[in-house]
């Protein structure tokens, strides 16, 4: 983010660490499976376009949370959810998955915003 105003990115690296922006995540997290379970039994997915971005590359937060694990199993973790994220976008009938270099999963808004923004220009016909 270094080349983010200022105005906005030293806010946002003092929310980023502080304790009620840890404790939100932690949150998040106790919830998943119920999100998970939600999720399944939502019905089918909304004739919608729909545009899933999927990182490529294995951002420096996945790297230490992932200590001593191999870089291929990182890789095929990877891989992995771009077959998931594929299948999800095909099936629905105006479903695209967008392979997005230069960013890990939990970087793809910080790293690569161009490539959100071209997904919502996308998606509003722009």
């Amino acid at each position: 983010m270094t080349d983010w105003p200022e105005e906005v990115r030293e806010p946002l690296i003092e929310r980023r660490v502080s304790p009620e922006w840890l404790r939100a995540g932690i949150q998040e997290v106790k919830n998943i499976d119920q999100l998970y379970d939600e999720i399944r039994h939502a019905g089918p997915m909304p004739d919608v376009p729909l545009i899933v971005l999927t990182a490529t590359d294995i951002d420096a937060f996945k790297k230490a949370v992932s200590a001593g694990e191999s870089e291929s199993l990182l890789r095929e973790e990877i891989d992995g959810k771009r077959r998931l994220y594929t299948a999800l976008a095909k099936s629905v009938p105006r479903g695209e998955n967008r392979l997005i270099d230069g960013a890990g999963h939990a970087t793809i808004h910080w790293r690569r915003p161009d490539a959100v923004l071209q997904a919502n220009q996308d998606l509003l016909g722009r």
